[in-house]
């Protein structure tokens, strides 16, 4: 998981500690990348907005669940009701960078800062 919690996005989808690795098959009509993150809430119930930002340049991030909740407040609003929540999502950033995830609760707030760059190229089938 990244961050201290309660809601978290799931560390899977990130490399190098916090790291969105973009791949072309990502990039969407509109040039931005598109990524699949999935959340997960542990002992929270009630609402939560999240929100994400491009903070090193000019630029865009949104954050949105798959299954509840709808957009909100430039972010994402949803309202758990299970304790343990497992919330499939996407993540859409303008391009490589560092962005920010805002998670607002009623009992938190928090930060999560993550980078989001190029899938280095496979190697495999080199050095014949």
């Amino acid at each position: 998981m990244l961050g201290p919690g309660p809601v978290y996005p799931v560390a899977d989808y990130f490399r190098d500690g916090a790291v969105l690795r973009l791949r072309e098959d990502d990039r969407q009509p509109d040039g931005t990348y598109r990524k699949k993150v999935r959340w997960i809430a542990t002992g929270y119930t009630g609402p939560v907005l999240v929100r994400a930002a491009r903070i090193d340049a000019p630029g865009s991030a949104t954050v949105a669940f798959s299954y509840t909740g709808g957009p909100r407040d430039g972010g994402h609003y949803a309202v758990l009701t299970n304790p343990d929540s497992d919330l499939p999502g996407t993540t859409t950033v303008d391009g490589p960078g560092c962005y920010a995830y805002q998670v607002d609760g009623t009992t938190f707030s928090l930060t999560i800062v993550f980078r989001a760059a190029p899938e280095a190229p496979s190697s495999a089938g080199s050095g014949r």
